[in-house]
């Protein structure tokens, strides 16, 4: 069976898009053989709650709250509860694993980095970055947005996504040659069911979220929780993104790919 763990969920402390404070998913995703969750509020260029006009200290103490919410509650009930955050940039969300809460309070800057300038950080200090969902389109979207030079890994199965979006996603990650993940993006515990939430099983259960950022960048084996095939169908020729495909140019020091694997019009062939 292994050791189901949510990758990607929300609070309503942090993320305006949740009515659902941290404490309240504890019982509910313990109900449903999780075996921990990680908690990825949307960061302050995203849909979050927290004032932008308030010190960078108190904005980064509020962030954490649902967090922190979810932790006391999972002390309670010896139930792990991690930390990660989703930062967005043109409608491209990333989720960030393996840095804390000092580390926000140490870097007042992020708010303003490039997608490059928070891959280099990131790594510089032991983290990694998953793309979410990198082929949803919504109304906020007005193109889709790839650096695959500037992500560890790709959420390959977005439970709230349309199918086509996570096979999308999937041949992405599968022609990169990276790790896929699968999350539920669940932002309410009223509409929790069982067909509907994600995550990735694993042989060994995390210790600290560095255990799965070990994951991700040395590239361990772990399988996917997919609740119901139909959310990501089988890869058709018909298939195509929902909006413009913007590839972002290679800078010399990449080091890990070439834009030669990208054909001009942003399809990979």
């Amino acid at each position: 069976m292994g050791y189901l763990y949510e990758t990607h969920m929300h609070t309503c402390q942090a993320s305006a898009c949740s009515d659902t404070p941290g404490h309240e998913y504890i019982l509910r995703y313990m109900d449903e053989g999780y075996a921990g969750i990680i908690i990825t509020d949307h960061f302050f260029r995203g849909n979050c709650r927290v004032p932008k006009d308030l010190p960078w200290t108190e904005r980064i103490h509020q962030f954490c709250s649902g967090y922190e919410d979810a932790l006391n509650e999972g002390l309670r009930h010896n139930f792990p509860v991690f930390f990660g955050w989703e930062e967005n940039f043109e409608g491209d969300e990333y989720l960030i694993y393996g840095l804390d809460k000092q580390w926000l309070l140490e870097h007042p800057e992020m708010e303003h980095w490039t997608r490059e300038e928070q891959f280099s950080a990131v790594h510089k200090d032991s983290g990694c970055i998953i793309q979410a969902h990198p082929f949803r389109a919504r109304n906020y979207i007005r193109k889709i947005h790839l650096l695959p030079y500037a992500v560890d890994g790709i959420e390959g199965v977005n439970t709230a996504n349309e199918p086509v979006w996570n096979t999308l996603a999937m041949r992405y990650g599968y022609f990169l040659n990276i790790p896929i993940t699968c999350g539920s993006d669940n932002h309410h515990v009223q509409t929790m069911c069982t067909e509907r939430l994600g995550g990735i099983v694993l042989d060994k259960p995390l210790r600290t979220i560095h255990d799965y950022v070990r994951i991700i960048l040395e590239k361990k084996p772990f399988s996917l929780h997919i609740p119901d095939p139909a959310l990501c169908p089988e890869w058709d020729p018909s298939m195509h993104a929902d909006r413009e495909v913007v590839v972002h140019p290679y800078p010399h020091d990449a080091g890990i790919y070439s834009s030669e694997h990208f054909l001009s019009d942003g399809q990979w062939s």
